[in-house]
């Protein structure tokens, strides 16, 4: 656990704007998860399975430790996560999923358009602080689902769908009220056009369905 508390490896140097401002990716970084590297640290002496436990594997005992101390134990996952499967403009190779994502994106969403209305109406939809997920299941299933909070689809007797994350929304305010006026669908819109398709098909391929796992979270 202890190398994803050293804010300068898990902070992401990616621009991000326009779907995320300078501004706004700095709450996301410097207020949100210094916060809960903070809470994680004030327990992180005292509770041993903890310090042994990778991030990934934290996720799925988090219902077991108090609600500020699992809280924090998803924001620090949620935001790494997040920010891994996004990139650069400019820096984006590849724009849609391909390979065996895409093939199993057209069997349960019949094409990616469609994935993203789907996805955009579970956005709209919510109403409450949390995150929306497409997510894998166990028996090879795409679903979309969302969580509470800071929650997250890993956590074992929290999620009500559980599934290994393969990309996910922040739909906490910080994320989107300010920078578009509550506006939920422009912000969703703007967001795929950030996603590393290239990335996330692959770690697809090679982690999440062979071995059902995630890819690791820092490069």
């Amino acid at each position: 656990m202890k190398k994803y508390l050293d804010l300068e490896s898990v902070l992401t140097k990616k621009d991000l704007s326009p779907f995320i401002s300078t501004e706004h990716l700095k709450v996301h970084q410097y207020t949100v998860l210094t916060a809960a590297v903070t809470e994680i640290e004030k327990h992180l002496e005292e509770d041993e399975d903890l310090q042994k436990e990778d991030l990934e594997t934290a996720q799925e005992t988090a219902g077991f430790h108090d609600l500020e101390l699992r809280h924090a134990i998803g924001a620090l996952f949620n935001h790494v996560f997040f920010f891994g499967i996004l990139n650069s403009s400019s820096a984006i190779e590849q724009r849609e999923p391909a390979g065996r994502l895409a093939e199993l994106i057209n069997k349960h969403f019949t094409d990616y358009n469609g994935l993203k209305e789907s996805f955009k109406k579970v956005v709209n939809a919510r109403v409450l602080p949390g995150w929306v997920w497409l997510g894998l299941t166990k028996d090879k299933q795409l679903v979309i689902t969302q969580t509470n909070n800071e929650d997250n689809t890993l956590m074992h007797g929290i999620a009500l769908v559980q599934c290994l994350p393969i990309i996910g929304l922040d739909l906490w305010e910080h994320s989107y009220f300010t920078q578009y006026e509550g506006d939920k669908e422009d912000y969703v819109n703007r967001f795929w056009d950030f996603i590393d398709w290239g990335k996330v098909s692959a770690n697809f391929e090679s982690h999440n369905e062979p071995t059902y796992k995630l890819a690791p979270l820092l490069d």
